[in-house]
């Protein structure tokens, strides 16, 4: 965690602790999206996408989008400010790396051409320009994303995608769904049995220079807890003010 000060952007003006470990779910449903992450120093968020007559329309479910809730709109209008004036970094000072969990709902292909589309017109979020990163998750379109070798966006790969030899580019996360792997959830002690087979897990995807997440875990702080202790890269959570409490305690 790096603490640093945010006084480049107008709209800060307390110290921000970097929480390069904490990951915003769902992030698009949050009361204020995008801002309530960077407010709290998180580096990666999540949002579910549609594509759209050409735009990637935001929401969870086809009935919850809107024509002016867009990709561009919520995030990536934000961040190309922030990364036009501090150097291709979110935050002031610091070389985190951003990350952007983009959940595609639906054609995977048709989302992440036009994915590709739309960041062709935000030259200052690249990867040789900027410390912002896309990962593709959900409707994943795998052969194209590394056919392009990563350039525009990686793809949150699975455990059993581990074998496939993907680089960090193409694949830089390792995503699983905690409630497939444990039976433990956020109440008492974290069995032993289970305790071994994530750190085997962690280290499986850390032998491979990637990073790991999991959804679906008890959101507190004995959850966080273990997954913390045990290495997991990304720790999950809808309660994005109460977690950057709990990590700046750490």
């Amino acid at each position: 965690m790096i603490v640093i000060l945010a006084s480049l952007l107008s709209t800060q003006q307390a110290p921000i602790t970097v929480l390069p470990r904490a990951h915003s779910h769902n992030d698009y449903a949050q009361k204020r999206p995008l801002d309530e992450a960077l407010d709290n120093g998180f580096c990666s968020v999540e949002v579910d996408v549609f594509p759209i007559n050409g735009k990637l329309l935001v929401g969870h479910n086809a009935k919850d989008i809107q024509e002016d809730k867009t990709i561009e709109s919520m995030y990536l209008n934000k961040l190309s400010v922030r990364a036009k004036a501090n150097k291709g970094a979110i935050y002031p000072g610091s070389k985190a790396t951003f990350w952007v969990l983009v959940d595609v709902k639906r054609e995977g292909l048709l989302a992440y051409n036009t994915l590709k589309t739309i960041l062709d017109r935000y030259s200052e979020l690249k990867r040789n320009k900027s410390h912002v990163r896309f990962v593709i998750s959900g409707d994943r379109a795998i052969e194209a994303i590394a056919a392009d070798k990563g350039a525009y966006a990686g793809i949150d790969g699975r455990m059993d995608d581990l074998s496939k030899n993907y680089s960090f580019a193409v694949m830089p996360w390792i995503s699983g769904d905690w409630t497939e792997s444990f039976k433990w959830f956020g109440r008492g002690d974290f069995p032993v049995e289970s305790k071994t087979k994530l750190d085997e897990m962690v280290k499986a995807v850390h032998d491979q220079h990637k990073l790991i997440r999991f959804w679906g875990t008890p959101d507190n702080n004995l959850c966080w807890d273990v997954s913390w202790k045990s290495g997991v890269d990304l720790i999950n959570t809808d309660h994005l003010a109460w977690l950057a409490k709990w990590c700046k305690n750490r």
